[in-house]
């Protein structure tokens, strides 16, 4: 299901997972689709049942991870399982970007 995305000038994914994403970003949901790190967001694309796209961007956010949970500010995205990609080094990438900004 990967696919290529449209990235800003300055932007490279870093990472990308896909497989059952919960996200909380005010309400939960539940989605399988692409969940891309970029050196400036997360996100999450899904055709599957119904069509979504959304970005957490970094800028000023909080960024953390407790487990398979990784928190942008306000939102919150945890993977369930994942289809195809590396869960384990996806949450390193995103740990050591954090260290980094």
């Amino acid at each position: 299901m990967n696919r290529k995305i449209k990235l800003q000038q300055d932007e490279h994914v870093l990472s990308s997972l896909t497989g059952l994403l919960e996200i909380f970003d005010g309400e939960q949901n539940i989605y399988f689709g692409d969940l891309f790190l970029t050196s400036k967001r997360l996100y999450v694309i899904s055709t599957k049942l119904i069509n979504i796209e959304k970005s957490f961007w970094f800028e000023e956010e909080r960024k953390d991870v407790e487990h398979s949970t990784l928190i942008v500010g306000e939102h919150s995205i945890t993977v369930k399982w994942a289809y195809t990609g590396s869960l384990p080094y996806f949450i390193k990438a995103f740990q050591k970007f954090n260290a980094n900004t």
